[in-house]
């Protein structure tokens, strides 16, 4: 009787949709994407603005390119922009990727040119969502290929929810991974295709441009994009030694590396001299290998020649040390290298000093990904089981991206797409399972039937882990699986930089008093955080900025910042500064506040190392105690201190901060955002003076 209604309940389950199951599968990725596109707008509810600083440079890019009309995209290369790292000013067309800024003009002309009329800002902070709903339909093309369409449905639906995703895909995240996720599936996704035995020759070729192109345009457009342009060569290398070579293996790789190969050294910041760094010197490398399996496949009766790929290995590893040594091999920067060795990026505390390029703990992880990391290590075990060209690429991709992550915070948007494929094939497989055994049960056999507990408890811890990543929490709670709640957070000019879900227009008031108030020639000295802002919304000239170009810069900065007041005027006018900003955040009790950290009392540290990087001699004791406080010697002997408003006092409940202004000669307080114990963050600016 047991046997019977489970029988009949699948029945009734799938009898409404035979015969419509492409309607019914059409629905459900419809409505995943529908789902994702009302998680990422959510941050429109506080107005139409771009998240965090690096997406107002974008903008400012774009809005270059759109005012020069289809000219701007040439122009671009030639653009010094004189606003930023005063005197010397910025070779943007050089040091800055291009395809972000160029893909989002070249969209306003077109609906311009079709009579569209479309704001600028709002594109910029609209195109994010839209390169979203890309990167889930081919999670749902990419899971397709490893576990059928099931598992597509599931990978589309957890890039949707995915947290690790969300959080670089908002309304208003007009920056890099936007553009990037979506150029990186589409290049797996192609050249998977390229590579599956029963393609044609015109299809091999055609798979293959595409993943080129899409990666090649990926290395215009996003720093990170070393990795899958070397993942490729060494996931074709690592095929060909597992006894997976064909000549398919061989075009197909070929058309792809000279494709992202052309493109890239096309891009001026990469430049003819990206052909020697190690990236393209591993395609090269590959190229060469897979040619040497196509030559024993020749010659199959010579041992010699049979065992020529592994001597070309030998001789290739050999020459890359050589090449190395010589100094013929590009290496990339510390900041790329620290991804394979987090503790390199301990020796630049100017990249250590952002929050994102720190070192990613279990709960950073777990908090990104949820419970789909679980989900993607059976994906991994079902993956590795079967062992198709689909399933090692997408594994091995997974695996990389994983560690990646887990060196550096901001890379686990990287490991989203794999562990969102991955946890699809590892939850279709387990569901399946499922399936089979309720068939079993269902059916007369003399197999003893599963325990009705198990077909109730099943379906309740999967749909239990599921709900967990996607219902919001209470607010308040700091930890969150809920992609929801990473999308409800207001854009961080909204919030005044501070992790509050709350308007706080102390930075919105006081760029806009910068824009009507100071002289036009201006020029700021600030912590490069706020550079960006500084330039682009308050329309004055920076001394640096977000792109953290000139670290000398950087240093001289805070060296005076940490100096004595005749040293740090000395040092700002030699700068060429005419004003100094600084930001400060509270948390008020009356007349007396706890300091909060988010604003200069809390970076002066990283003035300090990075000023110590560049050649200043500063004894970090002095300044800091064994509890992680500034001494007195910070708060009387550095001009950063003195400027600081709030002032350390002892009470009985223990050190809270009063407002005492500063009595500073060479510095005279121009603006103040807010009344003091008013606000959670302030901003203010000085005039220097003789």
């Amino acid at each position: 009787m047991q046997r019977a209604r489970i029988s009949g309940a699948i029945d009734r389950i799938r009898g409404p949709f035979k015969g419509k199951i492409v309607i019914f599968e059409a629905f459900i990725l419809v409505s995943i994407l529908i789902l994702g596109f009302m998680i990422r707008i959510m941050p429109m509810r506080w107005g139409v603005y771009l998240m965090e600083f690096d997406p107002w440079m974008q903008f400012k890019e774009m809005n270059y390119v759109i005012e020069g009309g289809w000219k701007g995209f040439i122009d671009f290369f030639n653009w010094h922009d004189y606003t930023s790292w005063y005197p010397h000013g910025r070779d943007v067309g050089r040091t800055a990727f291009p395809g972000l800024p160029f893909m989002a003009a070249f969209l306003y002309h077109l609906l311009h040119g079709i009579g569209l009329e479309v704001d600028a800002l709002e594109l910029a902070a609209i195109f994010p969502v839209f390169m979203a709903l890309i990167a889930i339909l081919f999670a749902y093309l990419l899971g397709r290929e490893v576990g059928g369409k099931p598992a597509g449905l599931v990978a589309a639906f957890f890039m949707a929810i995915s947290r690790a995703h969300v959080e670089r895909s908002l309304f208003g995240w007009f920056d890099d991974e936007s553009i990037g996720i979506p150029l990186l599936m589409i290049g797996l996704w192609a050249y998977l295709n390229a590579l599956k035995e029963e393609r044609s020759r015109f299809g091999v070729v055609a798979y293959s441009l595409l993943s080129g192109l899409s990666l090649g345009y990926l290395a215009a457009s996003w720093g990170a994009a070393k990795f899958p342009l070397a993942f490729i060569p060494l996931v074709s290398v690592i095929l060909a030694l597992i006894g997976r070579y064909n000549r398919q293996l061989l075009v197909s790789f070929t058309i792809t590396f000279s494709t992202y190969a052309m493109v890239a050294v096309m891009v001026p910041k990469l430049g003819p001299g990206f052909l020697r760094e190690v990236t393209i010197l591993s395609g090269f490398a590959a190229l060469v290998i897979l040619i040497a399996f196509e030559v024993s496949k020749l010659y199959p009766g010579k041992v010699h020649i049979r065992r020529l790929p592994y001597y070309v290995i030998a001789a290739g590893a050999a020459g890359y040390l050589g090449m190395m040594a010589a100094g013929y091999m590009n290496v990339p920067g510390i900041k790329f290298l620290s991804v394979l060795a987090p503790q390199m990026r301990y020796e630049l505390p100017i990249v250590i000093s952002v929050q994102e390029n720190q070192l990613s703990t279990w709960a950073v992880m777990f908090s990104d990904m949820g419970f789909m990391v679980l989900f993607s290590l059976m994906g991994l075990y079902y993956a590795f089981r079967r062992r198709s060209n689909s399933d090692i690429i997408l594994a091995l991709f997974t695996i990389f991206a994983i560690y990646f992550s887990s060196t550096m915070v901001r890379l686990s948007t990287l490991a989203a797409p794999g562990v969102a494929v991955m946890a699809g094939l590892g939850l279709t497989e387990v569901l399946g399972g499922f399936t089979r055994a309720m068939k079993i049960a269902s059916a007369k056999t003399k197999i003893k039937p599963i325990g009705i507990e198990y077909y109730v408890l099943t379906p309740m811890l999967v749909i239990g882990l599921l709900v967990l990543g996607i219902v919001p929490t209470t607010y308040g709670v700091r930890y969150s699986l809920s992609a929801i709640d990473i999308s409800y957070t207001p854009p961080t000019i909204v919030s005044a930089a501070t992790p509050f879900r709350m308007a706080i227009p102390t930075w919105l008031k006081t760029l806009e008093w910068m824009r009507t108030n100071l002289p036009e020639d201006a020029v700021v000295a600030c912590w490069w955080d706020y550079g960006y802002w500084v330039t682009i919304l308050g329309n004055r000239t920076s001394i640096a900025d977000n792109a953290t170009l000139n670290s000398t810069h950087i240093g001289e900065i805070g060296y005076a910042f940490m100096s004595n007041e005749t040293i740090a005027y000395r040092t700002f006018k030699k700068l060429g500064a005419t004003h100094v900003l600084i930001f400060v955040t509270h948390y008020a009790y009356g007349q007396q506040a706890s300091l909060l950290g988010y604003g200069d009392e809390g970076k002066w540290i990283w003035m300090l190392r990075i000023a110590n990087q560049e050649g200043h001699a500063f004894k970090e004791e002095d300044y800091l105690t064994e509890q992680g406080s500034p001494t007195d010697k910070f708060w009387s002997g550095t001009t950063l201190g003195q400027l600081i408003p709030y002032k350390p006092v002892q009470t009985s409940s223990g050190t809270l901060y009063v407002y005492q202004p500063s009595q500073l000669q060479h510095f005279r307080l121009v603006y103040e955002s807010d009344e003091p114990y008013t606000s959670i963050a302030y901003v203010y600016i000085y005039e220097l003076v003789d």
